[in-house]
């Protein structure tokens, strides 16, 4: 079957629930180094790009512990005990749309990770490709390559992220932006960086690219 668009998700606050995961999981490497941290759930409109390393650097965690605080998240949010929620109709949409688009997932998480979270619920064959930071290059760089390895218009082509940071990677990829509002970063923020399009729900989006 001919698929009709493609469709690159980012994983953390699209799929998967983590920002809260996230949150706790830093402060317990911060209090396990003896680093002061009293960020929350707002902080994440100041990251910019919306990355692991970007949050290191705003709640004060120095350049020399960036690897070790990287390899700590590793471990523990792939931990049985800290499997990260998906969002509520995000499997079904994953599942469903597979069947008429190209489904990448493009993302600043290690893709073994994603494909390890979506193995556990059955649809990690739905993601045609998984772009992660086990990649050389950018997420703009990421775009482009799925673009040129499907051999799909960037018009027919849709970003879909929860930050500014995706938003730009998609217009410097060349293709549409998609942010969603129930990810890492605030609706109002989003709205201030004019995406394509902007949805509320994962049931929105899957009625929009669901075809007729």
């Amino acid at each position: 079957m001919l698929k009709k668009s493609l469709l690159l998700l980012d994983y953390d606050g699209v799929i998967a629930d983590s920002a809260q995961p996230v949150l706790d999981e830093t402060a317990a490497f911060c209090a396990s180094q003896q680093i002061s941290f009293n960020l929350n759930l707002e902080d994440f409109d100041r990251l910019n790009p919306a990355t692991f390393t970007m949050l290191a650097k705003i709640c004060g965690i120095p350049d020399s512990k960036h690897r070790n605080y990287a390899q700590f998240l590793f471990d523990e949010l792939q931990s049985d005990k800290r499997r990260i929620p998906l969002f509520n109709g995000i499997k079904d949409l994953i599942d469903d749309l597979s069947r008429h688009h190209t489904l990448c997932v493009v993302t600043a998480n290690h893709a073994k990770v994603v494909e390890n979270r979506l193995a556990h619920e059955q649809i990690q064959n739905c993601i045609d490709t998984y772009y992660g930071s086990d990649r050389p290059g950018s997420k703009a760089d990421h775009i482009r390559q799925a673009l040129d390895h499907y051999a799909i218009p960037a018009a027919d082509a849709w970003m879909i992220g929860d930050s500014v940071s995706d938003i730009e990677a998609a217009r410097h990829g060349g293709v549409n932006s998609v942010a969603v509002s129930w990810g890492w970063q605030s609706r109002s923020l989003l709205c201030s960086h004019s995406p394509d399009l902007l949805f509320d729900t994962p049931q929105e989006m899957h009625t929009f690219f669901k075809p007729n």
